[in-house]
């Protein structure tokens, strides 16, 4: 087995009065969930990471994860560039978020919140109402996205195709050779293509789009084959218990 150790967060209210049993059940569950995001912050890493457990104890309020050692150093070693660089430009915006969150939440409340864990002696990063540590909003986003619309030209030297759609105009697409010439002929006809690229955050346009797979498009509505799909599905999502981070977690876009 794993060697074992712990990361633990300590709040401090400006008076020094707090302790567990003026935290929140909400509360708990949002460091439970950030420290989560923050070690783990996709959800192929989430559905893979290692059993942690978790306790609340004395001390202001000290909230302690108890996880694999390897977890431990990988905490350690982002919280202590956080404080080394004094910026959070280097982390994914995920990991940005989390501490962004961290940093509002002691300017809203007054806390101190110190960041320890089972490998120092002393806090490794502290953040108060005197620090800003602020995420730098991003551009654009990577992800998935479905587009449908008509393929009006495939090919060229660098493998590519060329889709006129109603939502983005018309895009183009890198693609394989194989990816291309498989298949029948697709020019002229109503597609959806699945791509991989960037999204702007202030205008919506799609760049850096590369294919990952063709659909299918029938748009003929069919009742039947969605009610059946319904009652499918219906089994595994009656046990999504938080369905916002659900719908977070979800990486492609224009199902």
């Amino acid at each position: 087995m794993e060697e074992q150790g712990y990361i633990e967060i300590r709040v401090t209210n400006r008076d020094n009065t707090l302790s567990p049993k003026d935290v929140d059940i909400n509360e708990v569950k949002d460091f439970i969930s950030d420290i989560e995001t923050f070690l783990y912050p996709n959800r192929k890493e989430k559905r893979n990471r290692p059993h942690i457990s978790y306790d609340i104890e004395e001390g202001s309020a000290k909230h302690k994860f108890f996880l694999p050692i390897t977890a431990v150093i990988l905490f350690n070693g982002l919280i202590s560039e956080i404080k080394n660089r004094s910026n959070l430009d280097f982390l994914d915006y995920k990991r940005q978020s989390i501490i962004d969150k961290f940093q509002k939440r002691a300017l809203r409340e007054g806390y101190k919140i110190e960041f320890n864990n089972s490998l120092l002696n002393s806090p490794s990063l502290t953040i108060d109402e005197s620090t800003s540590y602020v995420m730098i909003a991003p551009t654009y986003f990577e992800s998935e996205f479905y587009i449908y619309g008509e393929i009006y030209q495939e090919g060229g030297k660098n493998p590519n195709l060329h889709i006129s759609t109603n939502k983005y105009g018309n895009i183009t697409v890198s693609a394989t050779k194989e990816q291309i010439i498989n298949g029948e002929k697709k020019t002229y006809k109503p597609y959806g293509i699945k791509v991989r690229g960037k999204k702007n955050l202030d205008d919506g346009t799609l760049t850096d789009l590369v294919l990952l797979q063709f659909v299918q498009y029938k748009p003929i509505f069919n009742k039947s084959l969605l009610d059946k799909v319904i009652d499918k599905a219906s089994v595994n999502l009656s046990k999504i218990t938080n369905v916002d981070t659900w719908l977070n977690d979800i990486k492609a876009e224009g199902i």
